[in-house]
């Protein structure tokens, strides 16, 4: 937008939410300027809807909160959801497919669960790589992964490489418990693994260790230094 004053960055604690709004405040207190927000990483995304009584909707407090500063438009990259994209008011979003321009060679691309089914098929559309799901049950109260499934063949995964898409990688569990599932029906399958926003939270040798040979992600959030760790870096 010409004449828009454009502020990035992601938001990964309250301190950062309330920088933000402090710095619109300021911005506005001489005019009323037009602003726009580029939010690499949509905080609290991850919480988009109630799942046991008593929980605040903590993605709906959020959005009410970028809301109240009447940006032009809100740029996030990857949502974890549609519900985050529809909660913030003029939000474009940037979907997966159209940060990974150039992919390997892969047999198979890998959805994780079936929140990540949509952005897997759409990114299968575009490369013209087959996709292959995988689904867990995860207990919602304690968040511990009790089962992961992969909906695939030994005559599918032998001797193939493989890349698991999804946007979020906080300790890496779901990722650790795929790569073993797959494992098990192919030890001879090649894991990689692409996450928009990667925190890493264990670091990333813990998926090193548990089979994933290599991993990309966005500079969206991501502060680890890495051997075997590429960092696809986002246009300011």
């Amino acid at each position: 937008f010409p004449n828009v004053i454009t502020i990035m960055g992601s938001i990964t604690s309250s301190d950062n939410l309330m920088e933000l709004l402090q710095l619109v405040e300021a911005l506005n207190f001489y005019s009323a300027l037009k602003l726009q927000l580029v939010l690499p990483y949509c905080a609290y995304s991850r919480q988009d809807r109630r799942c046991n009584d008593g929980e605040s909707f903590s993605l709906k407090v959020f959005a009410n909160l970028i809301n109240s500063c009447n940006f032009q438009r809100v740029v996030t990259y990857d949502n974890h959801s549609e519900v985050a994209t529809a909660l913030l008011n003029n939000c474009y979003n940037i979907p997966v497919s159209a940060l990974i321009d150039n992919l390997l060679p892969y047999n198979f691309l890998i959805s994780p669960d079936a929140g990540a089914n949509k952005k897997v098929f759409d990114c299968s559309k575009q490369f013209k790589i087959p996709m292959l799901r995988a689904d867990k049950q995860r207990d919602t109260v304690t968040g511990n992964i009790r089962e992961t499934i992969i909906y695939a063949t030994k005559e599918q995964l032998d001797n193939a490489t493989v890349l698991i898409i999804d946007d979020i990688c906080e300790g890496g569990r779901t990722f650790t418990e795929l790569a073993k599932a797959i494992h098990a029906i192919s030890p001879t399958c090649k894991i990689h693994l692409y996450v928009t926003h990667g925190f890493f939270s264990k670091g990333v040798q813990p998926l090193i260790d548990g089979g994933i040979s290599q991993i990309f992600t966005t500079s969206s959030v991501c502060k680890e230094q890495h051997a075997d760790l590429a960092v696809i870096t986002l246009a300011e």
